[in-house]
């Protein structure tokens, strides 16, 4: 049996000093298999180990322990849970990085992209930078508009602002969020007829982007005049904890019709249910419980966050 003092030997030069195999070989008068060998045991008796560095402030532990706790595939974390001095926009600004980096890493020709609202995908999209522009992109706003203080987070505004980044054609909705007469009365056409009409399916779409909505009355789609009380009255009594693009849902991810169905424009969760990959982003403690629930559904298959909030969805 070789002892661990050769097989340190071997892997010193192998992983240190760049020396290939053949070289240790001739070296030790060993045959390549056998260094080949002898690299493997020095990590199965632990002569060596090895430490992946935190790279740009990720989280690598923590998002492994992210993806098995809710079936993910991935989760992409920005690491802030020791640094003081982090204020909110800033958190939206480093949050907003990653995601432009994963649209980055996922971009090609021909590809389709359906997006909802919010400050955390404006952040995304603001950050996303590319060399060249793309071919045969099409990018999808989902839902209608609402009565926000700032246009830069309407999903008419974000998939504008995305398609003219990556080079593709944008297909906005020009339509209030919440309609006052049933869609089924009006001659207003749905999210999902417009996506049919251009692709013929929107189990086409390749990639579904969207943020976490919060049902409180602290959330900022009530405290800036997106809907009344009676509407928010009504999905709290039906213990609704969040949404994604206006589809809600409860602390235990089952979704819940909330009585407005025939007046929200936006993609019904069965259509977003077909599409290949989804992807969420969302931070702050106060989207704990929404984030729960929402894990909780199964629906994402990519999660990006901050390690404070990650933590907490772990507790």
């Amino acid at each position: 049996m070789i002892d661990d003092r050769i097989i340190a030997r071997v892997a010193e030069l192998y992983y240190l000093y760049d020396i290939n195999q053949y070289e240790i070989a001739n070296k030790f008068n060993f045959s390549k298999a056998k260094v080949c060998r002898l690299i493997k045991e020095a990590k199965k008796r632990k002569v060596i180990e090895f430490k992946i560095k935190n790279i740009d402030k990720r989280a690598l532990d923590l998002e492994q322990e992210i993806e098995k706790a809710f079936k993910l595939k991935e989760a992409i974390i920005f690491y802030n849970s020791d640094i003081k001095g982090y204020g909110e926009n800033l958190i939206f600004q480093e949050v907003g990085k990653i995601g432009a980096d994963y649209l980055k890493r996922v971009l090609d020709n021909n590809l389709n992209f359906a997006v909802t609202w919010g400050k955390t995908l404006y952040y995304t999209i603001k950050n996303l930078s590319v060399e060249k522009k793309y071919n045969g992109i099409n990018v999808f706003s989902t839902i209608g508009s609402v009565n926000l203080a700032k246009i830069e987070y309407q999903a008419v505004n974000i998939s504008q602002m995305f398609s003219e980044r990556i080079g593709g054609t944008c297909y906005p909705i020009y339509l209030p969020l919440l309609l006052k007469i049933s869609k089924s009365k009006g001659s207003l056409t749905q999210v999902e007829t417009m996506i049919n009409k251009i692709m013929g399916d929107t189990s086409k779409i390749d990639y579904y982007i969207t943020g976490v909505g919060v049902i409180s009355k602290n959330s900022r789609t009530y405290t800036l005049g997106g809907f009344d009380l009676d509407f928010f009255r009504t999905l709290i009594s039906k213990k609704i904890v969040g949404d994604i693009g206006l589809n809600f849902y409860d602390i235990n991810g089952n979704f819940i019709e909330s009585d407005f169905e025939d007046r929200i424009v936006k993609l019904d969760i069965d259509k977003i249910k077909k599409i290949r990959n989804k992807i969420a982003i969302a931070f702050g403690p106060e989207k704990t419980e929404a984030l729960k629930g929402f894990l909780k559904t199964e629906i994402a298959d990519v999660f990006i966050t901050d390690s404070k909030t990650a933590e907490k969805l772990l507790d």
